[in-house]
């Protein structure tokens, strides 16, 4: 029996418009009516993903940014954060200079305008630049936004993978513990790369929840879409993937439901959380 819906944003309940299907509000709505417990995880920041989290009307603890942040944003309280240290911070980003790949800092968890780059992009994932543009910083130098931070959170990378797992092998030597590497998503022959503090996961921040609401992981359903997922869904009782989301994942779903354009969510929330067969 399902006690607990957890979904990703992207490629899950949004649609490719970055809207969320009105079935999807109303079948969510629908089981919290009903008892059952709702809440998001995922890569996006508080600021990115608030209008969701508003929309769905959700005054719960919500997993932000792959695990590193939990915050119930009406109460504003802080329930767990992960916090990546700066001189970690710092030789990533040298690192990724030296091997000539593209990097973005996050400096902060509740700052809006979080994003920070120094140099220009062109690639796969120009489409999400272009999106979260509004929080974007473009600076001469990234390294002049870590002064008198002891903490940062978090640094991405974006290209060739072998490349990224190459230098982040090399940037984290001995320090693997203090840090967590989240494999975010790949597009073509480029994939998108995060580093967050010591146990940054959603498979790790899920226990907050499951504290909080007071359910077990197999009364839990997971809907997700990309490699970020895979922990969780793997942690699961019902673990649900998208058919849009990447072969790769597919492989850890119990059910697959109808893809993110189509109200995917609501399908699945229906027919194996409500028992509402179409």
């Amino acid at each position: 029996m399902v006690k607990l819906i957890v979904t990703d944003l992207d490629g899950t309940l949004l649609n490719d418009e970055k809207h969320i299907p009105k079935e999807n509000i109303e079948a969510l709505k629908t089981a919290m009516e009903k008892g059952i417990h709702v809440s998001v995880a995922t890569g996006r920041n508080f600021y990115s993903a608030k209008p969701y989290i508003e929309e769905l009307g959700l005054d719960v603890p919500v997993i932000f940014q792959n695990g590193a942040f939990i915050y119930q944003w009406m109460e504003d309280k802080v329930i767990y954060k992960s916090e990546l240290k700066t001189e970690i911070a710092e030789r990533v980003i040298e690192t990724a200079r030296k091997y000539q790949i593209f990097y973005i800092l996050y400096r902060d968890f509740l700052e809006e305008k979080d994003m920070y780059i120094d140099q220009p992009y062109n690639g796969n994932f120009s489409l999400y630049l272009n999106q979260n543009r509004w929080r974007l910083n473009i600076v001469d130098n990234v390294l002049k936004y870590l002064k008198n931070k002891l903490t940062v959170a978090e640094i991405a990378l974006v290209g060739n993978e072998e490349q990224i797992t190459h230098a982040l092998n090399e940037a984290l030597d001995g320090l693997r513990n203090a840090t967590s590497i989240v494999k975010n998503n790949t597009i073509n022959e480029e994939t998108f790369y995060e580093v967050f503090g010591p146990n940054a996961s959603k498979e790790h921040s899920i226990k907050y929840l499951l504290e909080y609401f007071n359910v077990t992981p197999d009364e839990t359903m997971y809907l997700g879409d990309s490699f970020n997922d895979i922990g969780l869904l793997k942690m699961v009782g019902y673990p649900v993937v998208m058919e849009n989301g990447h072969s790769e994942v597919k492989q850890y779903a119990r059910y697959i439901t109808k893809p993110n354009n189509e109200a995917g969510v609501a399908y699945a929330v229906k027919k194996w959380a409500l028992g509402i067969d179409e």
